[in-house]
């Protein structure tokens, strides 16, 4: 369960203001205009921010003030966070073991989330070497294994090709839903985002409209969408 409480951070002449819950382990998308406010929250979720006033709350747990570390969150961003010169091998298991040990039960658990978002590559490789779309199932791998209670994808495919995307898409659906995750992810693609997931939080003007997650249809009747859409 998450829970976000009249949560503010001002920056510059802006107020960014977010008052929402996702009460389900649920996938959300989360849409609006560039510069509404989708980095914002995400940065604020994950603790790269500190809000001005309000509360977050995951899992009855009060994280407002917690640092990065601290808190059971993953996030993605778009370029993926990779450290290009380690192995995939090292990439994946540094989410769960920094020394990133070469040992036989961590290389059984690299190879086993690999198979669970489709990549069948020499783990021995270096990442910098990888396609893009193999970039963010490494990225995928590790933040899936470090099982963390909210996953948090800021426009994580938006620069690869619709197809890779669809299936990058149904692997985060899949892993999300079979891990029983919180997960948020912000795109402009809405299209795609509707394949999904029928749970959207619409951002306008540094605000989340009517406060709450909104299905499709609900977000069709409303006048700052219908603009968003033009």
């Amino acid at each position: 369960m998450l829970k976000v409480k009249q949560l503010k951070y001002k920056f510059d002449k802006t107020t960014f203001e977010f008052n929402f819950d996702v009460t389900d382990n649920n996938i959300v998308g989360v849409i609006g205009k560039s510069g509404s406010g989708k980095s914002t929250l995400f940065n604020l979720l994950a603790g790269f921010l500190k809000p001005n006033n309000g509360s977050i709350f995951l899992n009855e747990n009060n994280i407002t003030y917690l640092k990065p570390p601290e808190r059971n969150i993953s996030i993605l961003f778009q370029d993926h966070n990779n450290f290009d010169h380690l192995t995939i091998f090292e990439n994946i298991i540094l989410g769960i073991d920094p020394d990133m040990k070469q040992n036989q039960n961590n290389f059984k658990i690299v190879k086993n989330i690999m198979k669970k978002v489709s990549l069948n590559i020499d783990l021995n490789k270096k990442v910098s070497d990888l396609s893009g779309g193999e970039q963010q199932r490494v990225s995928i791998a590790r933040s899936l294994l470090r099982k963390k209670s909210l996953f948090l994808l800021d426009e994580p495919f938006n620069s690869l090709d619709p197809g890779l995307r669809k299936t990058l898409y149904e692997d985060v659906k899949k892993m999300s839903l079979n891990n029983r995750l919180i997960t948020l992810i912000s795109s402009h693609l809405i299209d795609e985002l509707k394949n999904v997931t029928d749970k959207f939080l619409f951002i306008n003007k540094g605000k989340i409209v009517e406060n709450k997650i909104l299905s499709y249809k609900q977000l069709l009747k409303n006048k700052y969408f219908k603009e968003y859409l033009q």
